[in-house]
Formats: structure tokens, C-alpha cells, sequence
């Protein structure tokens, strides 16, 4: 499901089914937020996005999520909304990065990553200066391809220390995550001055077109980032040796500029 916010107030305008991928929203003056498949959110008149408390429409949808693979006991989401969500990312220079070399199963991607931080787009989470990100506007960037060692773009998590989750047996080996990938494609505003379309103006369009998660490789890590497991989208994933460090990165090695429009890692307590 699709759920519409106003993009100036954050006020949910409705919902709508989910489009095929590869289909089109135009999203002029408007967010979405996605839902897993599966999980079902009552949207009505009181429903609120902001502030994201308990009854909110993000926290309903991750715990709605957790509640449909009962295997799991715990829930972390982000959907990139306000800056605080922003502050939960890891931008600075040497943030640990999945690579060949520190990928213990999987597919490592096949370019090195950036020395200088993620390569994404992204708002402000913390000052001096203004704070603050547009929803449905963060974005991994495709790679760069001129320098002589060709780098991906990504995204990655801070460090979060779960053992708040089960302090008793603090945490985890294994992890399950859904995510949420777009393109973004925004037409010339035009204003036609001669012949017969003279006065006629064509705006702007923004439209949102959703593509296979698949897209996006994603890694996991529970020891900072020293080791990573890929992760396939919606799969069950052994990290194999338990710990409480948790990461997680984004990595688009593809030719386009992907929009990360949200995601909800799921991890068990250990027995």
C-alpha cells in the first residue's frame, strides 16, 4: 500500500494500492510511505505520520511488519522523514564499508568504496547549521566511475547497540530486512510564448517510478562493521557470530541514482 503525506504539513492526504514496478506516481507536493507487503494499516482521519510515536503511521507499519514473521522479536525502521533520522546515518569519512574483502558471505560488491564517506544525498541531521530532510528525497548515489579506482555509492547506518533490546542475553545472529528503492524523474516547467499554444504553460511534473529492491545490494553487520553478510531482500540472513554492533549498508552499483524511500531490519534475541 501507498500512503500519501502532504509534503509542506506532513498531513495524510489517502492511499492507494501499490503499481506494478516499473509503473509511475506523480508526487507533486506529496510524499509516500510504503508498506511490506502484508501488513495491514488502518488509515482514517485521525491517522498522523509526525510526531513518530506509538500511534503513528511509521511505527504501526514496522510493528505490523515485526507482528507477520513472529520468528522475530525485534523491529529497527527508518523512513527518512524528519532529521533525527538523518542523525541515525553514518556520514563521515572511514565510516566502516562493506568491500571484497570484509564480506564473509554473499556477493561483495565489485567496486571499493569511498575514503571519504558514503556517497549519497541527503538532508542535515545535525547542526551548526539548519537541519532537516525533504521525505522521499534521500538517495545513493550510482557509481563514480572517473577515478582511477572506480567507487559505489552508499549508505550506511551508525553503529546502534542492541543489547537494550534483551539486556538479559544482549544480541543477535541473524537479521531480516524489507527496503524500499525509486527513481525520481522531475519534467521542465514550460511556458509556451508564440504560435498557437502562445500562454500556455506545462508544469513541472515530479513522478516517483518504484523499482526491484534487488536493485540495491544490502549488507549487515553486528561487529561495527568489521565483518558483513549480504542480505537479500525479505530473506532470513545468518550473521553467524552473534554480537551487538549493529550496521547496516546500502550499496548501488547500478547506472542510475537510486532513492532509499525507507527500510525495517527485523533480528530475534539470542536463546
Amino acid at each position: 500500500m501507498q500512503i500519501f503525506a502532504n509534503l509542506a504539513s506532513n498531513g495524510v492526504l489517502g492511499t492507494d494500492t501499490e503499481p506494478a514496478l516499473g509503473d509511475s506516481t506523480r508526487i507533486n507536493g506529496k510524499y509516500l510511505i510504503f508498506t511490506p507487503s502484508g501488513v495491514a494499516v488502518e488509515v482514517n482521519s485521525s491517522s498522523y505520520i509526525l510526531p513518530q510515536n506509538a500511534g503513528s503511521l511509521p511505527v504501526q507499519i514496522a510493528a505490523g511488519f515485526l507482528e507477520r514473521n513472529p520468528a522475530y522479536d525485534h523491529s529497527i525502521y527508518n523512513f527518512f522523514l524528519e532529521s533525527t533520522d538523518i542523525a541515525a546515518l553514518d556520514l563521515a569519512g572511514g565510516t566502516p564499508s562493506p568491500v571484497v574483502a570484509n564480506v564473509l558471505a554473499g556477493t561483495p560488491p565489485t567496486l571499493a568504496s569511498s575514503t571519504l564517506g558514503p556517497r549519497c544525498q541527503v538532508g542535515r541531521g545535525a547542526g551548526p547549521a539548519p537541519v532537516g530532510v525533504a521525505p522521499n528525497s534521500v538517495a545513493v548515489l550510482p557509481p563514480n566511475n572517473n577515478i582511477p579506482s572506480p567507487t559505489y555509492g552508499n549508505i550506511v547506518t551508525a553503529n546502534q547497540d542492541i543489547t537494550p533490546f534483551n539486556p538479559g542475553t544482549p544480541g543477535t545472529d541473524e537479521v531480516m530486512i524489507w527496503w524500499k528503492v525509486a527513481t525520481m524523474s522531475t519534467s521542465e516547467d514550460v511556458n509556451h510564448g508564440f504560435g498557437v499554444t502562445s500562454g500556455v504553460n506545462t508544469p513541472a511534473v515530479r513522478e516517483l517510478t518504484e523499482v526491484d529492491p534487488s536493485t540495491m545490494l544490502c549488507y549487515a553487520s553486528v561487529d561495527n562493521g568489521v565483518t558483513w553478510y549480504q542480505v537479500e531482500y525479505m530473506t532470513p540472513t545468518d550473521l553467524v557470530v552473534a554480537d551487538v554492533n549493529l550496521r547496516v549498508a546500502f550499496v548501488n552499483e547500478s547506472a542510475d541514482k537510486l532513492y532509499l524511500l525507507g527500510y525495517i531490519i527485523l533480528f530475534p534475541d539470542l536463546p
